[in-house]
C-alpha cells in the first residue's frame, strides 16, 4: 500500500513537471504571433486645412486571430471617443498607413478598427490579399488562478537602436491588486519595458500585456516605443479585453455609447477634509462639479457630496490619483445600469440609487467640414466641448476645429475652439446649417463673411474680406 501511494505521488508530480514548458519552448511558441506595428500620427496643421503633419509611431503587436487581427496599446488613436474618456487632442485625427511586419520579416497593410480606452488595447486587421494567410496567434486564457509568487515570461520588442529585436523576460509576480479591477504588479528591474508585451505563464497561456498606467501620448517626432521607468511593472490580465476582443466593433463610432458615465467632476477625500466634515470613514469621493441632464444631476446629488461606497465597493480614496478607481469602477457597469451610493453630507449618512447612461460623444471623432477657401475646419458641437466650456446645453453653432493662421479666417481672428453661432446675419443651429449656407454663400462668389463666434463665455465677430 505504501508503495503505491508513493507510485501515485510520483506519477502526480511528474505529470504537474509535463504542463510546463521550457522558456526556450515558450519564447519559440510565441515568438511568431508577437509583431512590430508602424503607423502614422496625423497632427492638423496649421498651414493647409485638411491636412495634417505625419508622425511615424511603432508599437508591439499581438496577433490574436488566424486572419490577421492584431492587438495592441490603445494610445495608436490618443483622440478620446467620449467624454469619459481622459487625454487625446482635438487636433489629432484617425491614424493612417498601418503596417505590420511578422517576425518572418514579412510587412503587411493594415486598417485600424477600434479601441476601448478602459481595456486600455485597440484592434487593427491585417489586409493580406488573396488567397487567404493564416497567420499564427495567441489565445488568451483565464487568470483566476494566478497568485502571488507565481512565475511568467514577458515578450515583447526592443527599440530601434536594437533594430526592434525580441526581449523575453522572466519574472515572478510580486503583488495581485484586486481593486478597483484586478492587475499583477512584477518588480520592475528592466531599465525599459515596452506597453503592449505578451505575458505568458510557466504553461505556454497566455494571461494577459503589460501596460503602461500613465499612457502619457507626445506629440514629438520620435520612432520608439514610449518607453518608462516605473517601479513596478503593470499587467492587464485577460479579463480586461477578452470580452472587447471576441466581439471587436469593426467602427470607431460603434463605440460611443458603450461607456457608462456618472457625470461628476470629483476630488479624493483628503484626511484634512475628512477630519473637518467629521466623515466617518478613511477616503471617498467629493463631487466638485454636477454636469447637467447627468445621472448625477438627475439623483439631485450636490457638489460636496462625499462618495463612500458604489454599492459594495467601499472608496477608499485619499489621493487625487487614486480618484480614477472611481471613473474605472462606473466604466465597469454597463450602461443603464442601476447602482447604489452610499453619500455622505451634512453629517449624515444616506444611499441613493440612480442609473447610469451612455458618455456623450467627444468632438475626437464629430463629423466635420473643411472651407478650404477660407481657411478653416469646422465640427458638430458636442456635449463634451458644452461642458468643458460650462456652457448651457441650449447652446447652438459649430465647433471651430482648425484654422490657417495665413488664410482669411486666420487673419480674421478666427481661432480653434471658436463656435460659430451666425454666419452674415444667418443663426447656425448645427453642422447641416453651416455647410448649406457656406455652400450657398460660396456659390454666390461671396467675399464678405461676418461670423459672430462665442469664445469661451465672450462674444466676438470676425470679419474676412476676400477682396484683400
Amino acid at each position: 500500500m505504501k508503495k503505491s501511494f508513493c507510485l501515485i505521488i510520483l506519477i502526480l508530480f511528474f505529470q504537474e513537471g509535463l504542463t510546463r514548458l521550457s522558456p526556450r519552448d515558450l519564447y519559440q511558441n510565441f515568438r511568431s504571433a508577437v509583431c512590430l506595428v508602424s503607423f502614422y500620427q496625423n497632427i492638423a496643421s496649421d498651414s493647409k486645412i485638411g491636412s495634417f503633419e505625419k508622425i511615424k509611431r511603432y508599437r508591439i503587436g499581438i496577433l490574436i486571430d488566424s486572419s490577421g487581427l492584431v492587438m495592441v496599446s490603445n494610445d495608436v488613436y490618443p483622440v478620446s471617443m467620449d467624454f469619459v474618456s481622459s487625454g487625446g487632442s482635438y487636433l489629432s485625427s484617425l491614424p493612417t498607413d498601418f503596417q505590420v511586419k511578422l517576425d518572418n520579416g514579412r510587412e503587411y497593410p493594415a486598417q485600424f478598427l477600434a479601441k476601448d480606452d478602459q481595456a486600455m488595447v485597440a484592434l487593427i486587421h491585417i489586409q493580406a490579399g488573396s488567397p487567404p494567410i493564416t497567420f499564427p496567434s495567441v489565445t488568451f486564457y483565464e487568470t483566476t488562478k494566478v497568485s502571488v509568487t507565481d512565475s511568467i515570461y514577458v515578450l515583447e520588442l526592443l527599440t530601434q537602436n536594437y533594430n526592434y529585436a525580441p526581449l523575453f523576460t522572466a519574472h515572478q509576480i510580486n503583488a495581485v491588486v484586486e481593486s478597483p479591477r484586478r492587475k499583477f504588479l512584477v518588480n520592475n528591474y528592466v531599465p525599459a519595458l515596452s506597453a503592449g508585451g505578451l505575458v505568458v505563464n510557466t504553461e505556454g497561456k497566455a494571461i494577459g500585456v503589460v501596460i503602461n498606467p500613465s499612457l502619457e501620448f507626445s506629440f514629438d517626432s520620435v520612432g520608439d516605443f514610449e518607453e518608462y521607468h516605473k517601479n513596478f511593472l503593470e499587467i492587464a490580465p485577460t479579463e480586461w479585453f477578452i470580452d472587447f476582443i471576441k466581439n471587436p466593433p469593426t467602427v470607431v463610432e460603434s463605440q460611443i455609447t458603450t461607456k457608462s458615465w456618472l457625470g461628476i467632476q470629483m476630488q479624493a477625500l483628503t484626511k484634512e477634509l475628512k477630519e473637518y466634515w467629521k466623515v466617518p470613514q478613511d477616503g471617498g469621493v467629493i463631487i466638485s462639479k454636477i454636469f447637467p441632464e447627468s445621472p448625477a444631476a438627475q439623483a439631485k446629488l450636490q457638489v460636496g457630496d462625499v462618495i463612500l461606497a458604489v454599492n459594495d465597493a467601499t472608496l477608499l480614496i485619499t489621493k487625487e490619483e487614486e480618484t480614477a478607481n472611481l471613473r474605472n469602477l462606473i466604466l465597469s457597469y454597463p450602461p443603464h445600469t442601476s447602482i447604489q451610493l452610499k453619500l455622505f453630507r451634512d453629517g449624515k449618512i444616506f444611499t441613493k440609487k440612480l442609473t447610469l447612461i451612455a458618455a456623450p460623444k467627444a468632438i475626437g471623432i464629430a463629423e466635420s467640414y473643411p472651407v478650404p477657401q477660407l481657411g478653416f475646419e469646422i465640427r458638430e458641437l458636442t456635449r463634451d466641448v458644452i461642458y468643458v466650456n460650462d456652457l448651457p446645453l441650449s447652446t447652438t453653432g459649430v465647433f471651430v476645429f482648425q484654422v490657417d493662421r495665413a488664410s482669411p479666417a486666420g487673419i480674421g481672428g478666427l481661432e480653434t475652439g471658436d463656435i460659430v453661432q451666425e454666419i452674415n446675419g444667418n443663426k447656425i443651429e448645427n453642422l447641416t446649417d453651416a455647410k448649406e449656407l457656406i455652400g450657398r454663400l460660396q456659390e454666390k462668389s461671396q467675399k464678405i463673411y461676418m461670423f459672430k463666434v462665442l469664445s469661451g463665455h465672450i462674444t466676438r465677430f470676425v470679419f474676412l474680406d476676400l477682396n484683400k
